[in-house]
């Protein structure tokens, strides 16, 4: 069936549950709903009410967010919250299912499936005596495109995404400020881990943790170890 036929078809069965609704109310809903079709990618609350600006339609956030909930309760869209990440919402087309890959750099969402993995999963399952009702595999790391971005000798250590390990390489600074390092630990050849880099860059030496400022986690220049 093709994707124009699909959404025509979700577009009528959401217009027969709605129906006992009042007529202004059904056909604004009809038109949120047509929006967050056409977005077929993982879309936030203040992504479609950019999408419905577009198309000639302000509408306050809240309102939109309320109308992407009622799609969830109607079963036509799914609620995802990824690892460090705003809630975001997806078109639930029936007996597919998905896994997700997630860039904790730029924040891209790639789906994926793989019959193998889910056969596997299914065995699994089975060889502990267990009923699967449901399931979700999300991993997180770098895309494509943040790696390219990235592939250069050193980068800022503020750059550097959570969970990644990296080896010190030098430092964009002043005798003071790398003598201020060096009494933390940090020195060129020292390889560090970063728990987190939202505000202060909080990194692992030797299995001690430091907070970073992030002006100074811009001058120190690190490598990926992988």
């Amino acid at each position: 069936m093709l994707m124009h036929e699909i959404h025509q078809r979700e577009r009528e069965n959401l217009k027969r549950l709605i129906d006992h609704l009042p007529e202004e109310e059904r056909e604004l809903l009809l038109r949120i709903f047509d929006t967050f079709l056409e977005c077929e990618e993982h879309i936030s609350p203040e992504g479609l009410q950019e999408a419905l600006v577009q198309k000639g339609l302000k509408l306050p956030l809240e309102q939109i967010r309320e109308a992407l909930e009622l799609f969830c309760r109607l079963g036509f869209a799914q609620r995802k919250e990824f690892l460090g990440q705003a809630p975001v919402y997806e078109h639930r087309h029936l007996g597919e299912h998905h896994d997700h890959l997630i860039c904790t750099k730029c924040g891209r969402i790639q789906e994926f499936y793989l019959p193998h993995l889910e056969a596997l999963q299914e065995e699994i399952a089975k060889r502990y005596g267990f009923k699967p009702l449901d399931h979700r595999l999300e991993i997180y790391g770098l895309c494509d495109k943040c790696q390219a971005a990235r592939a250069r000798p050193a980068l800022p250590l503020v750059l550097v995404s959570s969970g990644e390990r990296v080896r010190v390489e030098r430092f964009v600074g002043g005798a003071k400020m790398q003598a201020r390092l060096a009494d933390m630990g940090i020195i060129p050849g020292e390889e560090l881990e970063v728990i987190n880099n939202c505000g202060p860059v909080i990194v692992s030496v030797k299995g001690t943790r430091l907070a970073l400022g992030q002006g100074l986690a811009q001058k120190i220049l690190v490598s990926p170890l992988d």
